[in-house]
Formats: C-alpha cells, structure tokens, sequence
C-alpha cells in the first residue's frame, strides 16, 4: 500500500515538473524573439540610406538583435568613417557611436 501511494506522488511530481517546464520555456522562448516591425534586411537599408553621402559608399559589416531592436555597425572606407547605429521596430535610427580616423 506504501508503494501507490509514493507512486502516485511521484506521478503528480513529474506532472507539477513538466507544467512547470513547459510554462517557464514558454516565457523565455516569447522574450527571446524579435517582434520588431521591420526586417534585418530594412533596417540595413534604412541605416545604409542614413549614412550614405557624396563620399563613398557605405557597408554594412554586422548586424544583431537586442532587447526588439537592430545594432548595426557600419563603415564608409572612402571618407574613413565607421560607427554603430541602433533601429528599433518603427525604422527609427539612433546613432550610437561614430569613430572618423
């Protein structure tokens, strides 16, 4: 009789686990993506037509995701330029760093 009972204990342990689980996967798999309105793709293009100028053209050297928005990181060889940009989902672009040697 000892042994159903441990039995159906360890069975509502396993399930109380995996609800568990489950639940807390659910959470960080929703914070983890990006629900950002626009593309990797548009965002280098908004940052390329931001920074472009009659001096050169610019590049595109990486880009990744944080908290929903776009870091890119840019460079224009020709006028010796390179900097940082931040787009968040509406296309609007923040300036975080640009370096002029």
């Amino acid at each position: 009789m000892a042994d159903v009972t441990f039995k159906k204990g360890g069975y509502l342990m396993n399930k109380t686990f995996s609800i568990l689980f489950l639940s807390l996967s659910f959470v960080f798999i929703s914070c983890s993506t990006n629900e950002s309105g626009i593309s990797e793709k548009e965002a280098k293009a908004i940052v390329i037509e931001h920074h472009t100028s009659e001096f050169g053209e610019v590049e595109v050297t990486s880009v990744t995701t944080k908290f929903n928005k776009y870091i890119v990181e840019w460079e224009n060889k020709d006028n010796c330029e390179s900097g940082t940009d931040t787009v968040n989902g509406n296309g609007e672009v923040k300036t975080r760093e640009v370096t002029i040697c």
